[in-house]
Formats: C-alpha cells, sequence, structure tokens
C-alpha cells in the first residue's frame, strides 16, 4: 500500500528559491506601500537553503537562515506599518492592494512595507528542515510565521499542509492543500512545469487526506485531478488504485 503523500524534494527548494530571488519586487508604484529590496539577505537565504539540501538541516537553522529571521525580527518588531515578504510581482502587488481592501484585511488603513522575499522564505526553509527532521511542531511554528509575512504563497501553503497531515490533520491539511491550490496563479515566477508539479502533489496530498477520512469519492476526485496534468504520476495512480481495490493509504516514515 501507498504510504504517506510526501512533499516535492529537497532539490525543489533550490529551484524555488532562485526563481524568486531572481525576481525582485517591483518599483513602488501604490503610495501607500513602500518596496525594500533585501539583496544580501536572499543570498544568505540561498545558502541555508544549499546546507538543507546537503544534509546540513540544524546548521542551516542555527546559522544564515536564523541569522536573517533573527535581524529582520529586531528591525521591524514596532514597526507601525504592515509589513510582508512576497516572492514575485503577482504576490507583492496582490499585498499592496490591501491597505485599500477590506477592512477586516490585516493592514488596512496602514502603510504597506513590501521587504522583498528573504524574511519569509527564512522562516519556510526553517519550516522545511523541521519537518525534515520529523520536529513538525517546530515546523508549524516556522510556516506560520511565514504565512504571516506571505499568506498567499503557495508552497508555504503547501508546506504547512504536509505538516498538518503528517500530524494526523488531515481535515486542516485538505483546506489548506486548497488554498494552495486557489493563489498558484500568484505564483508567477514559477514556469508552467513547476507550477503542474506543485499542483499534482497538493492535489495528491488532498487525495490522501480524503483516504484517511474516508471520503472515498473526494480522495478519487482529487487524485484524477492530478492524473490529469500528469497522466504518468506514480502516486497518484497508487493512491486511485488503492482506494479502487479498497485498501486505504496509510502513513509511513
Amino acid at each position: 500500500m501507498p504510504k504517506v503523500w510526501k512533499r516535492g524534494a529537497v532539490a525543489c527548494l533550490v529551484v524555488s528559491l532562485a526563481g524568486c530571488a531572481a525576481a525582485l519586487p517591483p518599483r513602488e508604484t501604490p503610495q501607500s506601500s513602500k518596496v525594500i529590496k533585501q539583496n544580501s539577505d536572499d543570498k544568505e537565504v540561498a545558502d541555508g537553503i544549499n546546507m538543507i539540501k546537503d544534509g546540513k538541516l540544524q546548521a542551516a537553522i542555527d546559522g544564515p537562515l536564523s541569522d536573517v529571521a533573527s535581524r529582520l525580527e529586531r528591525q521591524y518588531a514596532n514597526s507601525p506599518d504592515q509589513v510582508y515578504s512576497p516572492r514575485g510581482p503577482a504576490l507583492s502587488a496582490n499585498y499592496a492592494s490591501l491597505a485599500k481592501g477590506d477592512k477586516k484585511t490585516p493592514g488596512h488603513g496602514k502603510r504597506i512595507i513590501n521587504i522583498g522575499p528573504a524574511w519569509g522564505m527564512a522562516y519556510w526553509a526553517r519550516g522545511y528542515a523541521y519537518g525534515d527532521m520529523g520536529r513538525y511542531p517546530e515546523a508549524e511554528t516556522e510556516l506560520s510565521k511565514a504565512l504571516a509575512l506571505s499568506p498567499k504563497d503557495s508552497q508555504y501553503l503547501g508546506e504547512l499542509a504536509f505538516v498538518n497531515q503528517r500530524q494526523g490533520r488531515y481535515d486542516d491539511s485538505f483546506k489548506l492543500y486548497r488554498a494552495a491550490i486557489r493563489n498558484i496563479d500568484l505564483m508567477d515566477t514559477w514556469p508552467d512545469a513547476e507550477k503542474n508539479d506543485f499542483l499534482c502533489r497538493a492535489y495528491g496530498g488532498q487525495g490522501f487526506d480524503m483516504a484517511q477520512l474516508k471520503r472515498y469519492d473526494e480522495a478519487e476526485k482529487a487524485y484524477g485531478a492530478c492524473l490529469r496534468l500528469k497522466p504518468d504520476d506514480a502516486k497518484s495512480k497508487a493512491g486511485l488504485e488503492g482506494i479502487r481495490a479498497g485498501k486505504v493509504p496509510v502513513v509511513g516514515k
């Protein structure tokens, strides 16, 4: 029987960071927003992610990733502004518009500060590393911080969905995957192939969640959505075949 639905390989971290770091925040256009570039921090986060790729998980957390996160925490601790850390033009524009949007939205009526991707990426990478070590509560804390800085980032949402799944919170996981899928068009620095890979993993994660909750029709629908994007995806094929054979996917190590 297929084991727990896995997120992407560590290599995807590096590819994704390269894409977001190359896409600098747009020029300041709305009067209510300010863009601050953090190129040196981008490099330090990239160094940390490469350490994760090399298996130096705790060293990456304690070294460059915490260095960036701690420095920016101190810098913006008492800021009266709403600070966001988006990747790419679409997320940047979306958050900049929040100052004039729904009054219930964090940042309404405040100046929006766009500090670039590094701060959110540092939290996300720490969360990824904690997840790889099986330290899921710590991973959840870090990923929640990343989402506070970039609440519509599909990759952050997908990683938190995975962490919830590993802790048996399948309904919460499903909803987070749904949000990740819904916001995929905002990941405009990703090529279409990377978007499709991510979407297939997210749909597959939803399929696993629904199978655990014995909602088999919804599980089949989710696995099928992945297979429409990638007809040869082995995990979704196995999940779908398992359900049809009366075998529910099981959580593995």
